[in-house]
């Protein structure tokens, strides 16, 4: 059985920390829709903040980052489309206290190569039952 996509949404933005506020608004309204609760709200907005400061810290000013959310009838998924960093890279502090955080808060976390360069995170929260 296949699973209908209710709705996706795809934001581009600089990454800059002013940007952030962006990504809270539109995974707050979105977790709602699919009718996760506050804190699980709360725990993609986190989620995605640490992996926003993560791709901050390691691209210029001409960079690009992509968030896609994919609202299914069970969940919500969010993929960071072309990071330029290895998040399951263990060879600093930063990475493995970032890749901790995700991994912590989220249900499912998920990293794959992206044909177009970086890499593909996603990022999953389920509707409790």
């Amino acid at each position: 059985m296949t699973e209908q996509l209710a709705d996706s949404v795809c934001i581009r933005i600089q990454p800059d920390e002013d940007m952030i506020q962006v990504f809270r608004l539109v995974t707050t309204a979105l977790s709602n829709r699919v009718g996760l609760n506050l804190d699980q709200a709360d725990d993609l907005n986190t989620a995605l903040e640490e992996l926003f400061r993560f791709v901050i810290a390691a691209v210029d000013e001409d960079s690009r980052f992509r968030i896609r959310y994919s609202v299914l009838s069970d969940r919500l998924e969010v993929t960071a489309e072309g990071v330029p960093l290895d998040l399951s890279d263990d060879s600093s502090k930063v990475n493995r206290y970032s890749r901790f955080v995700i991994d912590s808060i989220t249900d499912d976390l998920c990293e794959s190569p992206n044909p177009e360069g970086g890499y593909n995170i996603l990022m999953v929260k389920y509707l409790s039952t």
